[in-house]
């Protein structure tokens, strides 16, 4: 009689187990927590980098001076500056995107010696607040 109380207090530790494991699994996916766009990221990023290709990937509402700055990055350094998209923004393409460049805006870095996305983006803001009369935000 011992033996018959175990296996039905296995089997409900493993359908709780089982359970417990979808429930995280579907708040993971639910949450944007899912890791795959992030791992595509950074393999596609460590490809274009071994290629000598360097690209950053932007994403949301275009900052002012945007046309400039991949412009500038473009002549100056060969490095190409693509939104992925604009105003909806899914979360696996912000992971994809963030992933991406946390690898090819560090190989770019290594490559200048120097920040050329901080120096094109201050000279982009620049030139954008010259041409539109604006005054640059202190």
């Amino acid at each position: 009689m011992g033996g018959s109380m175990r296996k039905p207090a296995r089997i409900l530790a493993c359908v709780a187990s089982v359970t417990v494991l979808a429930a995280i699994l579907f708040a993971w996916g639910i949450c944007g927590w899912w890791p795959i766009p992030s791992i595509r990221g950074r393999i596609d990023a460590r490809i274009d980098v071994a290629h000598k290709q360097y690209r950053q990937l932007g994403y949301g509402r275009p900052f002012r001076g945007a046309d400039e700055y991949a412009r500038l990055l473009q002549q100056q350094y060969g490095v190409d500056f693509h939104y992925a998209d604009y105003c909806t923004v899914s979360r696996s393409l912000m992971d994809y995107a963030d992933a991406y460049n946390e690898v090819s805006t560090v190989a770019a870095i290594n490559k200048f010696g120097r920040d050329i996305f901080k120096d094109s983006y201050d000279q982009a803001v620049k030139d954008w607040d010259l041409k539109n009369g604006t005054k640059p935000a202190n």
